[in-house]
């Protein structure tokens, strides 16, 4: 009898250490529970190099969401359709999307919401809660597709992102213009689009000027931050491109077993990311030196 509880009890010690270097397998940090890491990202400005051979395993497709049940609650809630109306062309209709939902709320870095839904996230605004730069982009991205945009989130990652254990990271928007045929940076949560001799740039063209030193404008209606400031802020988070590849959101799950559900551009020369922030193993998605398979013309 004391084997066999002696065999229980060092099969139980033996699962608890598997499970503890599983844990700290997928998070180093422990969920948060440890604090370790640089308190500081790497403010250096790289060139950075990519690729144009598209890779024939990865597509990505945005389809039309304007008549959703979704978009429609979404567009009989919020005046969408008058701000459209108000606008010529389909660059003014995002900049006044962005503008009015950048005005919602102010910026709270430490809010998470209940649900990563435009509609509840406003209707929450409109009570006085705040939100983090991921419910600017959700919002934005929402509220444009319900105007009938290819739009898509778009998670930027400093080049330490791995080492470092806070603020590596910031959360934006590529939308797809039909009139100019092209996708455009936006960041809903400073109001700021970014244009080269008058033409809105997407956002591995701002990483090109900024590490080029070429100049630029910016167009930032609601006067949140100026063009120096938002240079210096961005420039170190234009290092990993990761977009969704509209397979559903990354759970649990997904990273326990690798599900691919992301598409990440990095740079020639560059390292895959093993994490973020130490809080959370980088595994869910497939990555690509691209720029034609990250960009796709419709």
């Amino acid at each position: 009898m004391k084997i066999r509880w002696r065999v229980v009890g060092i099969s139980f010690l033996s699962l608890l250490c598997v499970t503890f270097i599983f844990l700290c397998w997928m998070s180093p940090r422990l969920g948060g529970l440890l604090e370790f890491g640089k308190d500081h990202i790497d403010l250096t400005i790289q060139k950075l190099q990519f690729t144009t051979q598209k890779q024939a395993n990865i597509k990505l497709y945005y389809g039309d969401l304007s008549k959703s049940p979704t978009s429609v609650k979404l567009r009989s809630a919020f005046p969408l359709d008058s701000i459209a109306a108000q606008c010529q062309t389909d660059f003014e209709k995002v900049k006044a999307v962005q503008s009015w939902v950048q005005s919602r709320w102010k910026h709270d870095g430490q809010n998470v919401p209940e649900y990563q839904d435009a509609y509840y996230i406003l209707k929450e605004a409109e009570k006085g809660r705040r939100f983090r730069c991921v419910e600017y982009a959700t919002v934005a991205q929402q509220c444009l597709q319900a105007l009938g945009f290819s739009t898509r989130q778009l998670g930027l990652m400093t080049r330490d992102i791995s080492e470092v254990k806070w603020n590596g990271g910031h959360v934006t928007n590529e939308v797809y213009i039909e009139d100019l045929k092209k996708w455009i940076f936006i960041d809903p949560q400073y109001d700021v689009i970014t244009l080269r001799n008058g033409v809105p740039m997407n956002a591995v063209e701002l990483q090109h000027c900024i590490a080029n030193r070429i100049d630029f404008e910016i167009l930032n209606p609601n006067k949140l931050i100026t063009k120096t400031d938002y240079e210096k802020w961005i420039g170190p988070y234009l290092y990993y491109f990761t977009i969704s590849l509209q397979r559903g959101q990354v759970s649990i799950w997904d990273r326990i077993v690798g599900n691919k559900r992301q598409l990440t551009l990095y740079p020639v020369g560059a390292e895959q990311p093993a994490y973020f922030q130490k809080m959370m193993r980088l595994n869910t998605a497939l990555y690509t030196h691209s720029l034609d398979t990250f960009y796709p013309q419709f």
